[in-house]
């Protein structure tokens, strides 16, 4: 237990009741207060899948129907209430209005009979989490964020956890949200995590360069405000980047756990071992045996258990991959990353954990050993992914324990329908196409199939392996993104039969990185294909018409594509914007086509940025 005066941030109040399980905030009018507690509450308990209750003190005789009750019977029965069915099943509990000389006199750790002494005594055996708000409004002590900035934090929580279970859909509307309310607030610290958990968002569905450009965005920003463990998260999360192509960075993944370690920040230099962990265990001679055991008790350390289920996760599919047996053997498939970035985990702890060492011998015996070991851990890591409600990485184990143990896929002949469907709950169609492939094997002519070629990039699909038993060896980074069907992939056939008659739009954003308030130039061109008649001919004097669909401006309203038609896009706020273009034949007032375009706007540098004389992209985007 611990005892927390006057809390300033919603990240280190979180930090502090998941690793405590106590929080005690005071120094704050009532509104402020009781939002505070519902935001950390909220999101401690979405993570953990617990419910919430909340008590006022004020209420607990009404609460119990005798509203006469002196605040010393009100308090006992809070107390009470707190020893009853609170502490048998976890849950968070929220105990608001405490008075203030009951929190100021107990010292941190101490009981001395008061109402928070009494609440400390009926937590201490519990698994349950507790927040206390103390009604201490001293002056000078009102300390927390404000309203925009508390619910900003919050936000940014709530987009981090719907990343953390592998469903990044509903991350960015909260994303956008929360960086208005930074904005607003003048948070600096908050806009740059924001970007930072954009550029996530990007990397977990597939969106690989625009990822790289946030991420690099959140690092400078994290370093003009000195957020280094930001820095480091920032750091980690580009060199993961490299696992998408097959080709995993761990001297950067080195660098990014030595910057969470100088910092003192425990759970990032956590999950920064790990990748740089999973990216070396394919190497010949790498101990990840050593290893991963070392990973799994970092994250015990600080009770995170999604972290200890992608160490197990992970352990497990080397150790049933490996032909060695002794932890150092190469085995078939890429090195990448698994888990996802910054979960604060709720204290539990995996019993099924391999041990370091080099047991096993060669041959039947040995193989056998490692098989059931390879069991345990899959097991172990499908139960705490269930605990921390984390279905991207339940679906991605109980996939690969199906592959790596026949027996255990034959108990269930629904086995590819069940893992089908939690990809399917989270909208993961790429997790889906890989359970196809599981179940139907290798392709006679050896080529992808489209749902993956169309969604992968083919270094990552040459990667892929085959056991001799017709099993797929899916590469590690697969499980890293959710990558989306890439606009315009030819299915197949389609090579055979181009649609050459045609003409198409083609968009093109020649600024990078639009931020707020100042013009990013878009190119707008009319491609005709190989048998149109345009091909042979110069265009006509076709019209071009734009329109912005937000808060936006694009000017001229009217381009001409024969001339080069070009605009200029001026967001007046972060976010997603959507353009429409419109192309008419001006001589008979025909629309021949309507596209729209989606770009993304990040937050503004805080201080003045006016970008000069910006060069074309040498990769262009397209709409």
């Amino acid at each position: 237990m611990s005892f927390v005066g006057h809390i300033r941030d919603l990240a280190a109040a979180r930090r502090e009741l998941e690793t405590r399980r106590l929080l005690v905030v005071g120094g704050a009018p009532d509104a402020d207060r009781s939002a505070f507690l519902d935001a950390v509450a909220r999101e401690v308990a979405d993570e953990a899948g617990l419910p919430v209750y909340r008590f006022r003190v004020t209420d607990a005789g009404e609460r119990s129907g005798e509203a006469g009750r002196t605040p010393g019977e009100a308090a006992d029965a809070v107390v009470e209430a707190c020893r009853g069915v609170f502490v048998v099943h976890p849950c968070v509990v929220v105990v608001d209005g405490v008075p203030a000389e009951a929190a100021d006199a107990v010292p941190t750790g101490t009981a001395d009979g008061s109402l928070l002494a009494g609440l400390i005594s009926a937590f201490a055996e519990s698994e349950s989490f507790l927040l206390v708000g103390s009604t201490d409004a001293r002056e000078g002590a009102s300390a927390l964020p404000s309203d925009g900035c508390a619910d900003g934090w919050a936000l940014l929580t709530r987009a981090a956890v719907h990343c953390d279970r592998g469903d990044p859909r509903a991350a960015g509307p909260l994303l956008r949200r929360a960086v208005e309310a930074h904005q607003v607030a003048g948070d600096r610290r908050g806009e740059a995590w924001a970007v930072f958990l954009y550029g996530r968002m990007c990397r977990l569905r597939g969106r690989a360069e625009e990822a790289r450009r946030l991420l690099h965005i959140a690092r400078e920003r994290f370093r003009a405000v000195g957020e280094t463990p930001g820095e480091a998260w920032a750091c980690g999360e580009l060199a993961r980047l490299a696992t998408r192509s097959g080709a995993p960075d761990p001297d950067a993944l080195a660098e990014a756990r030595r910057l969470h370690e100088r910092v003192g920040d425990r759970r990032g230099a956590a999950w920064a071992h790990l990748w740089w962990t999973v990216a070396r265990a394919d190497e010949p001679g790498f101990p990840w045996r050593e290893e991963f055991t070392n990973v799994q008790g970092r994250f015990h350390e600080v009770s995170d258990r999604l972290g200890t289920a992608w160490t197990l996760h992970h352990h497990a599919l080397t150790l049933a991959r490996t032909a060695g047996t002794d932890g150092v053997g190469g085995t078939a498939g890429t090195a990448g990353t698994g888990g996802t970035a910054g979960t604060a985990g709720t204290g539990g702890t995996a019993g099924t954990g391999g041990t370091a060492g080099t047991g096993g011998t060669g041959g039947t015996g040995g193989t056998g050993e490692r098989r059931r070991e390879a069991d345990r851990l899959f097991e172990g890591a499908l139960a705490l992914f269930e605990e921390a409600d984390c279905p991207h990485g339940r679906a991605w184990t109980m996939l690969e324990y199906a592959l790596r143990s026949p027996a255990h896929r034959f108990l269930n002949g629904e086995w590819a329908a069940e893992i089908r469907h939690v990809f399917h709950g989270i909208g993961d169609e790429a997790g889906e196409a890989w359970v196809d492939l599981a179940e139907a094997g290798p392709s006679p002519d050896g080529e992808p199939p489209y749902e993956l070629a169309c969604r992968y990039p083919i270094a990552l699909l040459d990667t892929l392996g085959w056991t001799e038993a017709g099993e797929p060896l899916i590469p590690r980074a697969a499980r890293d993104t959710q990558p989306e069907p890439r606009p315009g992939f030819p299915r197949p056939g389609d090579r055979d039969r181009l649609d050459d008659s045609g003409a198409h739009v083609r968009l093109t954003l020649l600024d990078d990185v639009p931020v707020p308030d100042v013009p990013a130039r878009i190119a707008l061109q009319v491609v005709p294909g190989p048998g149109h008649p345009w091909s042979t001919a110069p265009l006509p004097p076709l019209t071009a018409r734009a329109t912005s669909l937000g808060h936006a401006e694009i000017d001229p309203a009217h381009g001409v594509p024969a001339d080069g038609a070009e605009f200029r896009f001026t967001p007046h706020r972060p976010g997603s914007h959507r353009l429409r273009f419109t192309v008419e034949d001006p001589a008979t007032g025909t629309v021949l086509q309507q596209v729209e375009a989606e770009i993304d706007v990040v937050p503004s540098d805080p201080g003045p940025h006016r970008p000069t004389a910006p060069a074309p992209r040498p990769s262009a985007r397209r709409a």
